[in-house]
């Protein structure tokens, strides 16, 4: 707590002059402070010296019963039961929430309470052991309705190391009692086999979601590729402040600024986040602690794990048990945190460090005892309740303040903007530093005309969090409104290295370079340079990147670049006077640009006249001129369907959907010849995408039950 603490402050300290980021650094670390504090090191003060003999037992099966209500809403949910909203409203489509908010903190809490409830049922009598048995099926089934891999990994690996502390301290007894060891594993291992998939629509079965994980060696797999994005940047930050790490509570504010370098990899084009912890419990100490926070870390740890061990060898009896029962839910969670977040959010962390003190509390039973007869005793027990009282209102007014905003965010929605305003501007006034709700105030400014107000609204989202790139992008745009280029241009850039991917950001700053070439065009080139590394098919920015090579005297790099636009589209009227003037400029003919143009109205007439010979001749030349053009590939695909050359018509459609794969017309031919080729799963596949994206689409929809019709007549 002592080192989090300073490396918190050492960082405020250093970015005390920044005009934002003193804000975010005091603002994110102050909540992650205050949470350090409650929710970790006074949980596990409260359960080391106010949990003893007399009320362990009793506090324990209150959090039993607790985790029983939590899990059987959690199964509710998974089967499309809910009786306290109206509607359904889980966004983790069939996972189990249930009061969490998050299958993996569900997950992360079963983890913790299911090797203590076994223990538990395994010393029971007669009813009691019933009951907890019970309890068990519940927790264990909710535990396979969250669908969280890393906590079914704990799991496992917390009831294996339990079992292997049974073997060895308490042979004879768990010999005695095989059979009553051995009824909930096999319940266990039924319950994965016959569990039914969600009713909640696209729920994976849960071997549908272990088979995930193969994805790994085949494809660009979500989940792990986004956790190795994550862990990159956490590892950047280690490297950059390998003694203190970049300050306690800090991740989340500074992760944008490592993410953007990452975004040019393919792996990772689509993955980006604002990431709040590191999904790996190692880097997430590490990267805001240093080696000295976490080196600390570990000593405290590998002290528990030693101390637990001694009460395990001391103890006999119950204490015995509940010390194996305790020590191995909390490996349990350390290797689920491995890949999970869960630790550093409420409930489950409250529950982590409220096992880790009850293991403690194991070794001793005595309350500790605060004398306040002095008088600075006294003076120091009344400023904590003082400050304590601020907390109370501060936090009560951040309540209040996030109805107003929900309220103001819905007014904003619907346009009724003089409606939502007071609303935002209340919101304000009660939570200042509130990042999503001073960025919508700051929206309805702009959106009413009120750009002074706007800028001033964007500056105070960065004060809150300066990791935003859609924050600069907004103020950028509204100061290009006022006529501030310059400024503008800063505020784009900004935005473009958080975000490199955000194609509004390339064309809102191109679009001042242009205005403006005889300034900005070695910037203008590094700009669309940069765009068409990340989006090589998009016509216009060639055509632009060859203006600007014109306005630098570059034209035979100008030549490549309009021959570029107009291979993505041959249509592109604007790039084929641009090849024109540009040759006149070089004083020479392009052979195979005219070749091109001849050979492409040539495919279209021949198409028109049905002279499927003489149009597949010919588009078989324009694709060696022009290999990347979707226009020749599609046309060649089609000519080769018409003339019944499926497979290869299959294999044009295949390289024409890498280009644009979007393309709904694309797709539904690539299903019509998967139909014809008689491969009816890969039919299908396309059809579902083409309703995916439009719903109302009948051909895909006959198509559909012409499939369905026939793979079923096959089962038959």
């Amino acid at each position: 707590f002592a080192v989090a603490t300073l490396t918190w402050l050492l960082m405020l300290a250093q970015n005390w002059n920044e005009p934002y980021l003193r804000f975010g650094v005091y603002n994110e670390g102050l909540k992650r402070w205050l949470f350090l504090l409650v929710n970790s090191l006074l949980v596990y003060y409260l359960a080391v010296y106010h949990v003893n003999d007399t009320n362990r037992s009793k506090l324990l099966v209150v959090t039993f019963w607790a985790g029983f209500l939590a899990s059987g809403y959690g199964i509710l949910q998974y089967f499309g039961i809910e009786f306290i909203w109206p509607k359904v409203l889980n966004p983790f489509g069939g996972r189990s929430v249930s009061t969490f908010g998050n299958p993996n903190f569900l997950s992360t809490y079963l983890v913790l309470l299911l090797p203590l409830l076994y223990v538990f049922y395994f010393q029971a009598k007669g009813i009691k052991r019933h009951f907890y048995l019970v309890f068990l099926i519940v927790y264990f089934a909710s535990l396979l309705c969250t669908m969280t891999r890393s906590s079914w990994g704990g799991f496992l690996l917390s009831m294996l190391l339990l079992a292997g502390l049974f073997w060895y301290y308490e042979r004879e007894a768990l010999k005695k009692s095989i059979k009553i060891a051995l009824i909930p594993c096999v319940v266990f291992v039924l319950l994965v086999s016959v569990w039914p998939r969600s009713r909640v629509a696209g729920t994976p079965s849960i071997t549908e979601r272990l088979a995930e994980t193969g994805q790994v060696t085949k494809t660009f797999y979500g989940a792990w590729y986004q956790r190795r994005l994550i862990w990159s940047c956490a590892w950047h930050m280690v490297s950059e402040n390998p003694l203190l790490g970049k300050g306690w509570g800090c991740f989340e504010l500074f992760y944008p600024f490592y993410q953007g370098r990452h975004l040019f990899m393919e792996a990772y084009r689509n993955l980006r986040t604002h990431a709040n912890n590191t999904h790996n419990e190692i880097l997430e100490i590490w990267s805001q602690t240093g080696i000295i926070g976490f080196g600390i870390y570990l000593w405290f740890l590998f002290a528990l794990v030693s101390y637990g061990l001694h009460l395990i060898k001391s103890h006999t009896g119950h204490k015995r048990y509940l010390a194996m029962g305790l020590m191995v839910s909390l490996v349990g969670i350390w290797v689920d945190n491995l890949m999970n977040v869960s630790m550093h959010f409420a409930i489950p962390a409250f529950l982590y460090w409220w096992n880790i003190g009850l293991l403690s509390s194991l070794g001793q039973n005595e309350e500790k005892t605060i004398e306040l007869k002095a008088p600075g005793a006294r003076a120091l027990a009344w400023g904590f309740i003082v400050l304590g009282a601020f907390a109370v209102v501060r936090y009560s007014n951040n309540f209040i303040a996030e109805i107003h905003y929900f309220k103001g965010f819905k007014f904003s929605k619907r346009d009724m903007l003089p409606q939502a305003l007071p609303e935002l501007e209340r919101a304000h006034r009660l939570q200042r530093l509130e990042v999503n709700n001073n960025y919508e105030l700051a929206n309805c400014y702009a959106r009413t005309g009120r750009r002074d107000d706007a800028l001033e609204g964007y500056r105070e989202s960065l004060r809150a969090n300066a990791g935003y790139d859609e924050i600069y992008f907004n103020m950028a745009t509204v100061l290009m409104q006022k006529g501030e280029n310059d400024v503008a241009v800063t505020e784009y850039t900004r935005s473009l290295y958080i975000n490199p991917l955000s194609a509004e950001a390339y064309a809102a700053m191109g679009s001042i370079f242009l205005q403006d070439t005889d300034r900005f065009s070695p910037a203008g080139i590094a700009l669309f340079e940069q765009n068409l590394r990340l989006f090589p098919r998009n016509k216009d920015i060639w055509n632009n990147l060859g203006y600007l090579y014109t306005k630098v005297n570059n034209n035979e790099a100008a030549l490549l670049a309009y021959k570029k636009a107009i291979e993505i589209d041959p249509d592109f009227d604007l790039a084929k006077r641009n090849v024109r003037i540009t040759l006149a400029k070089l004083g020479r003919k392009d052979l195979q640009f005219d070749r091109m143009e001849s050979l492409m109205q040539g495919v279209e007439g021949s198409i028109v006249a049905k002279n499927w010979q003489k149009a597949m001749d010919e588009c078989e030349q324009l694709i060696k001129i022009i290999p990347e053009s979707f226009k020749a590939r599609f046309y060649l695909a089609n000519i080769y369907f018409t003339v019944g050359k499926v497979n290869e018509a299959i294999e044009q459609y295949q390289r024409a959907i890498a280009m644009e794969p979007g393309n709904l017309s694309l797709r539904t031919n690539l299903g019509l010849a998967y139909f014809e080729n008689k491969q009816y799963d890969l039919a299908r596949q396309q059809f579902m995408q083409v309703l995916q994206a439009n719903p109302g689409d009948q051909n895909a929809k006959q198509r559909l039950e012409q499939i369905n019709a026939i793979m079923a007549q096959r089962l038959q």
